[in-house]
């Protein structure tokens, strides 16, 4: 199973092509329209099959997959937290699609907004078949931005549950201690942080999977983050 997270940094329409080349069983995509509201024919004839969450219908939070795939959306707990997008992936797997939004004060934006709605919805959320992916707007070098509910807070609770950071898992690598970036403020090179993951449980976090990072000099010219990609190499 290929599972791929990009924030497009708007006007998917124009760009979902340019993820063929990786034949993605699952893409969560951050800052999309909704294929159902968007005027573009070509986009709404490519989008068969997707799920599609936002306040805007230019710019929302959309999980596209294979014909071959069935897609059911989960209610959450609450509404309360964005944006964040739970769905049932072939009535076996969980998928809770991430794109974490500022809030009335920066210690209630962004990361505590994805620890509240694990708080919340962790009674429902069966974490042994579960994928956590997304934009997450977030680094372990911000915790002391908040007391409670900061990256490694969230860190730590899904590691009690053997949900791990792909990225970190496979390279054994702290967080917080990032060698490659997925974000560049302003599209500068010279300004990375490293702002999007995929978590998932242990088992699949075996020798068989993969992780890559795309290059960011293919990629900034699309927008201001990178596609990542998780290949699990069990089926769906």
């Amino acid at each position: 199973m290929k599972v791929l997270s990009w924030n497009c940094n708007c006007k998917f329409r124009d760009k979902y092509q340019l993820l063929k080349k990786y034949n993605a069983d699952i893409l969560i995509i951050q800052e999309c329209e909704d294929p159902q509201q968007s005027s573009d024919s070509e986009y709404k004839q490519w989008a068969k099959n997707y799920l599609w969450v936002g306040d805007k219908k230019h710019q929302g939070l959309g999980v596209f997959a294979k014909t071959n795939i069935t897609l059911k959306a989960l209610p959450p707990h609450s509404n309360a937290y964005k944006l964040f997008l739970p769905v049932l992936i072939n009535n076996q797997y969980t998928l809770v699609a991430v794109w974490t939004k500022s809030a009335s004060t920066i210690k209630k934006g962004y990361i505590n907004q994805l620890w509240n709605f694990l708080l919340e919805n962790r009674e429902f959320l069966d974490f042994s078949k579960i994928i956590i992916a997304g934009d997450w707007n977030s680094n372990a070098q911000s915790d002391r931005k908040r007391s409670e509910g900061n990256h490694s807070d969230v860190v730590r609770f899904l590691k009690k549950e053997d949900v791990h950071s792909a990225y970190h898992y496979l390279q054994k690598i702290e967080h917080g201690d990032e060698s490659m970036a997925t974000f560049f403020l302003h599209r500068n090179i010279k300004k990375p942080y490293h702002f999007d993951y995929i978590f998932t449980h242990k088992s699949w976090l075996n020798q068989d999977c993969s992780f890559s990072l795309s290059k960011p000099t293919q990629w900034l010219k699309y927008s201001d983050h990178i596609p990542i990609l998780l290949d699990t190499k069990n089926h769906i």
